[in-house]
């Protein structure tokens, strides 16, 4: 034994030891916990091809997965932070991907507005996650309605820009629900530009097959908790191909964008996963 072990030993008896171990690591988790949990604008340009000259410069936020009445977001002045950070950074066009309330939260939380205040010159518009589902499509559709949000089931809405227009596609979810792109995307001509908000991101490949450039999704979390060199320790359901950020559907051009969420379930940390406002810039063009 070193003469450091034997001061280690003299200072801290072996059953300190197993205490106070255990209580440091604790600590650190709790610490790195603490650190994860602090929103961070992700600034990210996507280059599409296809997208039209005119729209070269269209800013979009995403959020999702908010899980209102669980874990950080318990009530409205909750959420008033993060309604005044989007609005500063001043996008063209605001979307959310689902999951307004969490499956647990207080029902009566279904008549509330956490998401009142949005606003973008083109628009807010949402598609509904699982969560939402348990608390009834008719009712969180309401509450997203009377906060200014459009909600998007199975339909498309024509966007206009600068003089160029896209199209703004929402299905339902595909875990609790029906999706119908085809019924979606009856309007819209050959050629047209479209984007799609779907709550699951390994709709991609149905995206690709669809010819639409662009998908945002959320419900993944990004795993919500993850260790450096390992990633997620879990996936959800139709959250595992793409789990976050900005990818590209293998053989084909469309690329998806995962959002991490702001709001946790289950438990109400996150590690090495820090909750997520996506502010893009979409270019036209075909690079990395």
């Amino acid at each position: 034994m070193t003469m450091l072990e034997n001061v280690i030993h003299r200072l801290f008896p072996r059953r300190v030891l197993k205490l106070v171990i255990p209580g440091l690591v604790l600590l650190l988790l709790y610490g790195l916990a603490a650190r994860s949990g602090g929103v961070v604008v992700e600034r990210v340009e996507v280059p599409l091809p296809g997208l039209p000259a005119e729209l070269d410069g269209l800013i979009i936020v995403h959020i999702s997965d908010l899980h209102y009445g669980f874990g950080r977001f318990r009530s409205e002045d909750s959420v008033a932070h993060m309604t005044w950070l989007i609005s500063y950074l001043h996008p063209d066009l605001i979307v959310f991907t689902g999951d307004l309330l969490d499956r647990s939260a207080d029902p009566a939380l279904a008549d509330t507005l956490p998401l009142q205040g949005l606003k973008a010159p083109l628009g807010v518009y949402a598609v509904m996650g699982n969560h939402d589902h348990h608390f009834g499509k008719e009712k969180i559709a309401r509450s997203l309605a009377d906060s200014g949000v459009e909600v998007l089931v199975n339909r498309s809405v024509r966007v206009e820009k600068g003089g160029r227009h896209f199209w703004l596609i929402g299905l339902e979810d595909p875990l609790t629900g029906d999706p119908d792109l085809a019924r979606a995307m009856a309007p819209i001509p050959p050629g047209d530009f479209k984007i799609l908000l779907v709550h699951t991101p390994d709709f991609a490949p149905h995206a690709a097959s669809a010819g639409i450039q662009f998908q945002f999704s959320g419900h993944s979390h990004g795993g919500q908790i993850r260790l450096p060199g390992f990633g997620a320790l879990y996936c959800p359901p139709l959250g595992c191909e793409y789990p976050l950020g900005l990818r590209e559907v293998p053989g084909s051009s469309t690329r998806v964008y995962t959002n991490r969420g702001l709001g946790t379930t289950v438990l109400p940390l996150r590690l090495f996963c820090p909750p997520e406002v996506t502010l893009l810039t979409l270019r036209s063009g075909s690079g990395n």
